[in-house]
């Protein structure tokens, strides 16, 4: 046998061997980047959930009165996560308004938690935004 013949026996497998070590670095990466991405979606989702809330709050408080802004402004910022096609039912209370002298702040949050399952000690597990807007 020839020492090419020798040499080419001796490395067979090795490229299997290399991946099974370096799987469990792939898929950490790729299932981390799965389960922060979906985190960075939610925020964005409740952070402008949070501030159409207070602007629809602050229009009505200018119109009508603070109990008329605070229901809208709570209406609104649910039903702008309600339109990202987040669920409601994960978070009882997902957004909370309160009007003081002519401001209106909203406070939104919502459980994100883990896509994959795979990262879920990494990755936040509740996405919190407040907004406030004077009238």
């Amino acid at each position: 046998m020839s020492s090419t013949r020798r040499e080419r026996r001796r490395e067979r497998g090795a490229a299997a061997v290399e991946f099974a070590i370096l799987l469990p670095v792939l898929l950490l990466l790729v299932l981390g980047a799965m389960d922060w991405g979906y985190y960075f979606f939610v925020e964005q989702v409740i952070v402008n959930a949070a501030r159409e809330g207070a602007r629809a709050g602050s229009l009505q408080l200018w119109a009508t009165n603070a109990s008329g802004a605070q229901s809208d402004a709570v209406a609104t910022c649910r039903n702008f996560i309600t339109q990202a096609s987040l669920s409601l039912a994960a978070t009882a209370a997902p957004c909370t308004a309160t009007v003081t002298a002519g401001n209106v702040t909203v406070q939104a949050s919502y459980s994100s938690g883990s896509l994959t399952g795979f990262a879920k000690t990494f990755v936040p597990t509740q996405a919190t935004a407040t907004a406030q807007m004077a009238r």
